[in-house]
């Protein structure tokens, strides 16, 4: 460890997703001192890590954070020996301290060559350690991995049994639901306040809506969506969010369906290519949509639309009066590339 580096074990390591990286960033430095950046990883240095795991917890923009720990190895196995394990007993003890009444019920080793005999002495070790079985599918999630340092290997205990992406209010899963990250990090680049009446014109099953709710809630809230099955979920999931705010479902076309004006900030994930609706009339769809906003817009009024059909939006944006590009971000995700379209009105 250099001199200028943080003690490792106030240190956190997030996993973002590439593109929502800059607003990660903003949530996590309210807690500490970001000193290193990767386009899905961050670092993050914390004056006191079981003070900071609590709130490390609630981020939205972060798929998963763990607390990180370096120790002197030349190679795997020397992280047996018992100062080694010492520490990472402490550390994964101080994780379950921060948060007691969460469990975890068995550990998962994440590590290159995690068959290796090493690697599985390793994780039979932490194992009992921390009193747990080893499970494939374990939820204390411990990574191991060499550090930049030479001599230097890193542990990596996550904070929650579940990645803080998934969500502990979808209490069920509707194809094509916008990644909640995603969506958390979408809503920051709209910018919605109290003030704002918020309109998705394609809601399915609520995460732009409750996701919103988690920071502000928008004088008005509207969902619009053509499945009533989707939107039963989108009801399951506010319920189960408990946040203050209410949310006005709205069973319909959002071309057809009257509504009322007046909305100052909209959002759209429209359908897409072969998981739902079809290229060639995707783009028609995306047309129809930006000109329905525009009847519903208030003057000065933004749009967000979240789309894989990038050439058919640009496509659909050529010549159109009604609103203007501001900025396209850029998301990846397990192989999509979601792209946000952010309009203005006029």
């Amino acid at each position: 460890m250099t001199a200028d580096r943080p003690d490792p074990a106030r240190e956190l390591v997030l996993e973002v997703l590439d593109g929502c990286g800059p607003l990660a960033r903003r949530e996590a430095e309210q807690l500490g001192t970001v000193v290193s950046e990767e386009p899905t990883e961050l670092r993050l240095a914390v004056p006191d890590l079981t003070a900071a795991i609590p709130i490390a917890r609630s981020w939205r923009r972060v798929v998963a954070a763990s607390a990180v720990l370096s120790l002197p190895a030349r190679r795997p196995r020397e992280l047996l020996e018992t100062s080694a394990q010492q520490r990472i007993g402490e550390l994964i003890e101080q994780v379950r301290r921060a948060k007691p009444r969460q469990r975890f019920g068995a550990l998962r080793l994440r590590a290159a060559g995690a068959d290796s005999p090493d690697m599985r002495r390793l994780s039979a070790a932490i194992a009992e350690h921390a009193g747990l079985p080893v499970a494939d599918d374990g939820d204390l999630v411990v990574r191991v991995r060499r550090a930049l340092a030479a001599g230097q290997w890193e542990l990596l205990v996550r904070l929650t049994p579940r990645p803080l992406s998934t969500r502990s209010w979808r209490t069920g899963d509707y194809p094509g639901a916008v990644n909640a990250t995603i969506a958390a990090s979408c809503l920051d680049l709209l910018g919605v306040g109290p003030q704002d009446e918020l309109l998705d014109m394609t809601c399915g099953s609520g995460t732009f809506l409750i996701e919103q709710l988690h920071e502000v809630a928008p004088r008005r809230v509207v969902g619009v969506d053509l499945s009533e099955q989707a939107l039963e979920l989108a009801r399951g999931h506010q319920r189960a969010a408990r946040r203050r705010g209410r949310i006005d479902w709205v069973h319909g076309d959002v071309l057809e369906t009257p509504l009322e004006g007046g909305f100052t900030r909209l959002v759209s994930n429209p359908p897409w290519g072969t998981l739902h609706g079809e290229h060639e009339s995707n783009e028609q769809l995306l047309g129809d949509l930006m000109s329905r906003a525009a009847e519903l817009a208030a003057p000065r009024a933004r749009l967000a639309i979240l789309t894989h059909e990038i050439r058919r939006m640009h496509a659909a944006l050529e010549g159109r009066a009604d609103w203007r590009l501001v900025d396209e971000h850029r998301f990846f995700q397990k192989g999509h590339h979601p792209r946000l379209f952010l309009l203005a009105r006029g």
